[in-house]
């Protein structure tokens, strides 16, 4: 997506991707930085064709178009964030109360088998094409063994 618009934020965006920075981070930290919202940042960013962006719930979300895969440290901040900023949404809106979260941290398994019903109230799917498969049971041993074969033996 070739733009002529140059953002002031993009080699810093670049040098902080580059470094292994989770793209989230390095727009925090730039707009920290510039005293400006990240959502600013984003935009600036999008214009000069360094993210690409998709409108979900009425908000934009935005990825870099060249990323450079994260440290390791990187990207486990980055799950550890997501699970909280999950924790904190199901909080905020009423969709659980802390002794519901409390009930639920008997393992990792039971806490994901919990919060899944939260996405599927949070998010729907439409289906627009269904596929259906057939269950095909391969032949044993016997029934691929032709009458044949029997006699010979």
């Amino acid at each position: 997506m070739p733009s002529k618009y140059t953002s002031p934020y993009a080699a810093s965006f670049k040098s902080a991707v580059n470094r292994g920075t989770s793209y989230n981070f390095a727009v925090f930290n730039i707009a920290k930085r510039y005293n400006k919202t990240p959502e600013y940042i984003w935009q600036s960013l999008y214009k000069a064709g360094l993210c690409y962006r998709q409108k979900f719930n009425g908000q934009w979300i935005y990825w870099p178009v060249n990323f450079k895969k994260c440290t390791a440290k990187t990207w486990k901040t980055s799950q550890y964030w997501t699970w909280q900023w999950f924790t904190e949404w199901c909080l905020a809106n009423g969709w659980a109360t802390p002794q519901q979260f409390k009930n639920h941290t008997g393992s990792q398994q039971d806490f994901m088998t919990w919060c899944r019903k939260f996405f599927g109230k949070q998010y729907t799917w439409k289906k627009t094409k269904t596929r259906t498969t057939k269950n095909y049971k391969f032949p044993t041993a016997k029934s691929r063994t032709t009458r044949r074969y029997r006699k010979a033996a």
